[in-house]
């Protein structure tokens, strides 16, 4: 006879640990997967083995943070009624993440300047600093990737939040949820069919899924506790196996852009689902016998702390990772299979220690002490 799941919990926490292991697991990927773009430059892809491009899910993991990123900052203002915004959130979020952006800015330059080699190609075009300081440059692709390359994502995330602030979140108040997935889609699909140019502005309707769901976990839906956990584990699946079959390299990409661009919009969408399930599913039903394992690892006291400095792990990791691959690189053309343990047992302890230390420097000094409702 099968044990009962447990009820629903319906009030909602202030914080959830299990959220910060995520960030935290999610950024450790991220810099593993900028190890694995590196290697599969430098050596030829035949002498890595197969196991090895699983590494290769880079942009699942930004897709991660996106939907993480609307789930925190809404989580607070769902838990109250009327839904309101702080006036100083923005402000706020300027504090957050500023500081720490602009710092990592002038180190990336640095470490660069001293190393050309590892410099992104036009990383000091006067233009380059200025869309960089203005956090814009994700809607050039000379410069998108310029300086350090993870930086087109932050961008993408400020500008996120001004459409938060002064377009969901008055929509949301006045109109309703479905108001917001209309301008979302419609602000995610603009620049695609005007050919304006930037990175992955569908990410917006990420950022969207997180904030419903944190929504439905401030006011739990009627579901069947046995369906919730199910739906999740269905979805975390089914968009596994579809990123693994799509991102192979065999895998034949639509020649019409329109048409891949679907594709991988589609294919974002199912793993904001899927990520959306499993935040619902952990902070409703942490102990649900499917998933009660997994949320109590996810919670452990190394991925709790390796999530309270991931902002700072992906500020910093990307020009660390050039810096020491570039000495590696005679092991790596040589000896790959070698030269990967090797890496991951000297470099990358030195990206993680230093980030921590930039984290205590830049990051935490702007960390708002007390958590406080209402975004």
């Amino acid at each position: 006879m099968a044990s009962p799941q447990p009820p629903l919990q319906t009030k909602p926490a202030a914080h959830y640990p299990f959220v910060d292991g995520i960030r935290g697991i999610t950024a450790f990927y991220v810099v593993l997967n900028h190890i694995w773009t590196r290697f599969v430059v430098i050596a030829e892809a035949g002498s890595l083995p197969p196991w090895f491009h699983l590494l290769k899910f880079g942009h699942a993991a930004v897709a991660i943070f996106i939907v993480l990123s609307g789930f925190c900052l809404m989580l607070p203002i769902a838990q109250h009624t009327p839904l309101a915004l702080r006036p100083d959130f923005l402000k706020r979020r300027a504090r957050r993440i500023l500081p720490a952006y602009f710092a990592a800015m002038v180190l990336s330059l640095l470490i660069g300047i001293s190393l050309p080699a590892i410099l992104p190609p036009h990383s000091c075009e006067w233009q380059s600093l200025v869309l960089h300081s203005l956090l814009l440059h994700n809607w050039t692709p000379r410069w998108s990737i310029a300086i350090n390359g993870p930086f087109w994502s932050i961008a993408l995330e400020w500008q996120i939040y001004f459409i938060f602030a002064l377009v969901l979140m008055p929509l949301r108040k006045r109109f309703g949820r479905l108001a917001v997935l209309v301008a979302a889609a419609a602000l995610s699909v603009f620049p695609l069919f005007f050919k304006l140019g930037g990175t992955n502005p569908w990410f917006l309707l990420l950022f969207v899924q997180g904030m419903l769901t944190a929504e439905w976990v401030a006011h739990p839906p009627r579901v069947s506790p046995g369906k919730l956990p199910a739906a999740a584990v269905v979805l975390a699946l089914l968009s596994g196996t579809l990123e693994i079959m799509v991102w192979r390299d065999s895998f034949p990409w639509p020649a019409t852009p329109w048409v891949a661009n679907a594709l991988l919009v589609g294919l974002d969408l199912l793993l904001g689902c899927a990520t959306g399930a499993l935040l619902l599913v952990g902070a409703v039903m942490p102990q649900s016998l499917p998933l009660r394992g997994i949320f109590a690892r996810l919670s452990s006291r190394t991925l709790v702390l390796l999530g309270s400095f991931s902002y700072s792990i992906y500020l910093l990791h990307d020009p660390l990772l050039a810096l020491g691959i570039h000495y590696a690189r005679p092991l790596i053309v040589t000896a790959p299979l070698q030269a990967f343990p090797f890496v991951l047992t000297t470099l990358l302890p030195v990206v993680l220690g230093l980030s921590w230390l930039f984290h205590l420097a830049f990051e935490r000094p702007f960390l708002q002490k007390k958590p406080t409702g209402r975004g």
